[in-house]
């Protein structure tokens, strides 16, 4: 019979668990979605976030809705724009995919990513994710990259567009295929673990 002086691996209490948890949370990051999302343009993300210690919400138009990607795979979201506190929000992912056409359409969306970015969160987007940001009128001035066929846009909103796979302008990280999804979620964890 095993008693508790004979037990060897190390058990914790519950309370020191959650303790640890709790402290692993580094806040709150928001990743984008919307049906025709680039599928890893929005996993890779959430589940770096996840694995960094930030609390992830996945954030859509309608809450609970299974959004499905270019190839079917489905992200479900936990919450809408107007759930969102910008004030707490320490960072910010645009996927891209066509789903960012869609969510430049809602007014909320574009008010979240404003408010994020004057509240000094972290907003990072990749490929034709741009389209969020232009819409949100966060790009004129900035230093960015983003799928060549959308560089007009950008250019057109103002910003500086250059030809490389990852971009850092102060808190703005921009990126321009699921290939750089490396060096964009270094970056954007990096510059919030700095601040």
């Amino acid at each position: 019979m095993l008693d508790r002086e004979t037990i060897s691996w190390p058990i914790k209490p519950i309370t020191e668990l959650l303790t640890i948890t709790m402290a692993q949370n580094k806040g709150l990051a928001v990743v984008l979605a919307d049906d025709t999302y680039e599928d890893l343009e929005l996993h890779y993300p959430r589940l770096r976030l996840k694995e960094a210690g930030y609390h992830v919400e996945v954030v859509g138009q309608k809450k609970g809705q299974n959004y499905t990607s270019k190839h079917g795979y489905w992200a479900t979201s936990t919450a809408v724009f107007t759930d969102i506190k910008a004030s707490e929000v320490k960072i910010l992912v645009v996927p891209g995919g066509f789903c960012t056409d869609r969510l430049r359409r809602y007014p909320e969306c574009n008010a979240l990513v404003a408010d994020v970015w004057k509240a000094g969160g972290v907003v990072g987007f990749i490929c034709h994710g741009a389209w969020v940001p232009i819409s949100a009128k966060i790009v004129k001035g900035k230093r960015v990259t983003s799928f060549f066929a959308i560089k007009d846009d950008l250019i057109n909103a103002g910003a500086d567009w250059v030809d490389e796979k990852c971009v850092v302008d102060g808190k703005m990280v921009t990126a321009q295929t699921p290939e750089d999804l490396p060096a964009f979620m270094k970056a954007i964890l990096e510059i919030a673990d700095a601040n």
